[in-house]
């Protein structure tokens, strides 16, 4: 909200900030003092152009309906998305139609339980009836219950988002291309191009909001429309439509997100399960099966989905009718977005100073996993049962099942008729999701037992949600909202132990919508058979070995892959799409004692598994018989200078027909993250100085060449990055 000030010669009056959380009827009779008149209100509570990772889908609210007789109107400035502006447009106009409160004030501090009558004499003045049930704070903080019944003409804002919500979901099957133009006839969901900058309505433009230079975008490349914004004017016409804590740092300001503005965010659908034969020369972990088996039976739901994504789904007509029995219509209806996958779409951007309670679920939920993450290590270490235990993976499976419902919003949106407001949508939807399938794969890590209460200080970063006083200043509206860059998305981004590695978390969103799903997840032995083709087919720089080895066709994955997943698998991931296993990353903590068993534990088996070749001395070998002999001459190569900053060894590797650039930072994400948690600061991994798309591969993820000036090897290089 902006007042007119002294650059237009009117008197400097007390006023809000740029964005308001509560405007108070005192401060707008002030104003109509200075101005002999009842003034206009330009609001910018849903103006999101100060942060482009932040979206506000939430109802008008934190303004009286004791506002309007005091008002000559009310200017929305909206999200500059067009499409995702129907709610905030719905709420003000039932806002503008009400003349009483449904909300009580929570700053009474009155108990919902107390019903004498004090108590009820209490509420008078409120333009609410004493027999209400009282609205309520929920545990985490959210406005959960809304007063019933409400009073005709009574607006509150819960009821009016119930209101809205309803209206907007069919808006989804308004036939519309990504240009926001109406589809005639049946809706064929074709691939659209991206959508080009559309010139806002000439009649109701709006001026961009004063932003201060601390207002510093993060660099997210959005696929969506040109800033478009909506006028509502208030009391003579409307358009309607159906705490104690120290002042923010620039320390904090900056930690949020990264501040790069070149590039953008991550996705990427998460859904568990194992595939590939078990090996025998592997022990079996059975340490993931509580968490992991309901995971691994939705595997199917969701890759059919993926699978069907160049089948024509039926015209928005046909998604709106009634279920049969028949096998294409459940799979039409598995597809139609629900009044709950919009719901959450809500929760999830919210407001600038308020998540949704869904949104804040996801934040309470792994912090409390995380937290208590070392309890799963000693319950396996001591074998001992505990109730604390089964709550965790209680906890833990009630994390994964909000995961996939965000998973099956992605879905679901990419099939809607309305082009333009997918692409509106899907950049925003698809970075929380990378994040959150992110927290998932850390969650499925912890399960495993990794997290031994001695370095837990290690794991929580210096501002977060639950920092001492840090939700009372993002809720209070005392600060301006773009001092919490990044919205719920970096809230929950910055539970991880990655403050120094926030490139990892810049990702551009795909041009076109995809439902695509990819699944990271802690490796399982069953997983072996997988790596080893994988690595197989990457081995030549990147590329397809197999006609290399064409009689041995373990040899590569023995040589590569097998000392991680026989001498280190605990920190071992992979990545899988609908056709199985198409990427890893592999590592070690303590890269000098890895080392050392590979040779005195590894090599030995590979020896007598692979006898050496009987040519003589100088005749030539295959490549096959050069990695043969390497096993039966070996020796350490790796100079002690590199274990100084980078005690870890790690080894990433994704097939070409993974397109999506996300994946592999996803990957490293999650080793860095397992590796930090046990006290890690630094990795370094070995490269074939001929393999130039494997060098290409790990400079794009921040790896730098290590500088060893007495290493005299001229075959390879070592490649490093702390966090």
């Amino acid at each position: 909200m902006g007042y007119m000030g002294k650059a237009e010669g009117i008197p400097a009056v007390p006023c809000s900030k740029v964005i308001t959380k509560n405007i108070t009827i005192q401060s707008i009779q002030e104003l109509s003092e200075v101005l002999r008149r009842p003034p206009v209100i330009w609001d910018n509570l849903h103006a999101n152009d100060y942060d482009q990772k932040r979206l506000f889908l939430g109802p008008y609210s934190g303004r009286s309906t004791d506002l309007i007789p005091q008002l000559h109107g009310v200017l929305t400035n909206p999200n500059c998305e067009y499409e995702t502006n129907f709610i905030a447009i719905h709420t003000l106009s039932e806002w503008r139609k009400c003349n009483r409160d449904g909300k009580i004030d929570l700053s009474l501090k009155l108990k919902p339980q107390k019903t004498s009558s004090t108590y009820l004499n209490q509420l008078k003045g409120d333009s609410v009836t004493a027999d209400i049930k009282l609205e309520t704070e929920s545990e985490n903080g959210s406005v959960e219950d809304i007063p019933t019944p409400l009073a005709p003409n009574t607006y509150h804002p819960k009821q009016a988002l119930k209101a809205a919500l309803k209206n907007w979901l069919p808006e989804f099957y308004k036939s519309k291309n990504a240009y926001g133009k109406i589809v005639p006839g049946p809706f064929v969901p074709a691939p659209v191009p991206s959508c080009p900058p559309c010139p806002p309505p000439p009649a109701l433009v709006t001026p961009s909001i004063p932003v201060p230079v601390i207002n510093t975008c993060v660099g997210v490349t959005m696929t969506t429309s040109a800033p478009c914004t909506q006028v509502i004017t208030g009391s003579t016409s409307l358009i309607e439509t159906g705490s104690g804590f120290q002042p923010i740092t620039n320390q904090l300001i900056n930690s949020l997100v990264p501040l790069d503005d070149q590039q953008g965010l991550p996705l990427e659908p998460m859904d568990c399960n194992a595939s590939s034969e078990s090996s025998p020369s592997h022990k079996a972990d059975g340490e993931m099966e509580q968490l992991s088996s309901a995971q691994t039976q939705s595997k199917g739901s969701t890759s059919s989905l993926s699978e069907d994504t160049e089948k024509t789904p039926d015209t928005s007509e046909d998604m709106q009718t009634e279920p049969t029995n028949t096998d294409e219509d459940s799979e039409v209806l598995s597809k139609q977005l629900t009044l709950d996958d919009i719901s959450l779409l809500v929760d999830l951007f919210y407001l600038p100073f308020e998540h949704g309670s869904q949104g804040l679920h996801l934040l309470q939920e792994f912090h409390w996993l995380k937290t208590n993450g070392h309890k799963i290590y000693e319950h396996k270490k001591n074998r001992k049962e505990e109730p604390d235990i089964q709550e965790w993976y209680n906890r833990a499976t009630t994390f994964d099942d909000m995961a996939k419902a965000l998973d099956m919003l992605l879905i679901r949106l990419t099939y809607v008729p309305n082009r333009s407001l997918l692409y509106d949508l899907y950049p925003y939807i698809w970075d929380i999701k990378g994040v959150v399938s992110l927290l998932n794969s850390y969650l499925k890590w912890l399960a495993l037992g990794r997290v031994p209460p001695a370095v837990s200080s290690l794991i929580t970063p210096s501002f977060t949600w639950f920092s001492k006083g840090y939700k009372e200043s993002f809720t209070s509206g005392e600060q301006e909202p773009w001092l919490f860059r990044g919205g719920l998305t970096a809230e929950l981004q910055r539970l991880l132990p990655l403050e120094s590695v926030s490139d990892l978390f810049l990702y551009k969103a795909p041009d076109t919508p995809s439902d695509k799903v990819y699944t990271i997840r802690p490796y399982l032995s069953s997983d072996e058979a997988a790596i080893f083709e994988v690595c197989r087919k990457t081995c030549d720089d990147g590329l397809d070995g197999s006609d290399v080895f064409p009689d041995y066709p373990d040899l590569i994955g023995d040589k590569l892959v097998g000392p991680f997943l026989s001498i280190s698998p605990e920190y071992c991931f992979i990545v899988e799409d609908e056709n199985g296993i198409c990427g890893y990353a592999l590592a070690s903590l303590d890269a000098r004692q890895f080392h050392k068993k590979t040779e005195t534990f590894w090599i030995p088996k590979l020896c007598v598994k692979y006898p050496a070749s009987e040519k003589k001395s100088g005749d030539m070998l295959t490549p096959a018989e050069e990695i043969i002999s390497s096993f039966h001459n070996f020796k350490l190569s790796t100079p002690e200078d590199v274990y100084k900053n980078h005690p870890s060894t790690l080894k990433v590797t994704l097939m070409p027909s993974v397109l999506d650039t996300s994946i592999p930072k996803r990957l490293l994400a999650c080793i860095f993250s397992a590796l930090k948690a046990n006290g890690s600061h630094g990795v370094f991994c070995e490269v074939t100085v001929g393999d130039k798309n494997i060098v290409d591969f790990y400079s794009k993820l921040g790896f730098t060449e290590i500088t060893l000036p007495e290493h005299s090897c001229e075959d390879s290089i070592f490649l490093g990055r702390t966090f």
